[in-house]
């Protein structure tokens, strides 16, 4: 690797390249930098560098099979603990702000701007519900919108995502709610990759029923 010569005040100079190999090793160590940081941003700098150091010194605290069944039982479990750790506190943070939002124990979290028709609520699988719709991240930025349009969508109940269903039987025909949806009341782990949405994403939606077709 590129040498670092110190400097005053504690301070490191910039890396010297004295040749192609240590230019090479450089770029090899950025790549993987990068790499490390899509996979996981939340990772340890140091125990990261010690793990490198102990590999290329053999002096490795794990076997290879070790760190493979770690790896994976990390990615499959770890992250989903993880993700959820995050949408709950977001989730209760939000809660915390406004008294009209609430907060269902699916983790569906919802603020209601009008109730419409109770008589007129969507409860059935079969029922087909005409609604205008909003999309989007936490962000802000639109994953998805059907608001803007002289159409509507008109779709039964049953075809919804978990937390679109839920979320509009506590309103009728004419109402109005946002809803807050946890990953796994939305797309999940594998995302929707046509909308852009991502693995694990909570995604945020404005919703107004304009009718409501009962099917019994």
């Amino acid at each position: 690797m590129a040498a670092l010569s110190a400097c005053g005040g504690g301070k490191q100079a910039a890396p010297t390249m004295q040749n192609d190999q240590d230019s090479m090793s450089y770029v090899v160590g950025m790549n993987i930098a990068y790499n490390i940081l899509e996979m996981d941003s939340t990772i340890n700098r140091e125990v990261l560098l010690m793990g490198i150091e102990d590999v290329l010194t053999e002096r490795a605290k794990m076997s290879q099979e070790e760190a493979k069944e770690y790896f994976l039982i990390y990615m499959n479990y770890g992250v989903y603990e993880r993700v959820r750790e995050y949408e709950d506190k977001y989730l209760n943070d939000l809660v915390a702000t406004d008294k009209e939002i609430m907060r269902k124990p699916s983790g569906l979290t919802y603020k209601v701007a009008s109730v419409g028709d109770m008589n007129k609520i969507p409860s059935n699988d079969r029922d087909t519900i005409a609604l205008t719709y909003r999309a989007t991240r936490l962000s802000g930025e639109e994953v998805d919108i059907a608001a803007e349009r002289e159409d509507t969508v008109r779709t039964a109940l049953r075809d919804f995502i978990p937390g679109l269903k839920e979320g509009m039987k506590l309103i009728g025909e004419g109402g109005k709610i946002t809803l807050w949806l946890p990953s796994q009341l939305g797309y999940g782990g594998e995302g929707l990759e046509e909308k852009g949405i991502g693995p694990n994403e909570m995604l945020r939606y404005e919703i107004n029923i304009i009718e409501v077709k009962k099917r019994y």
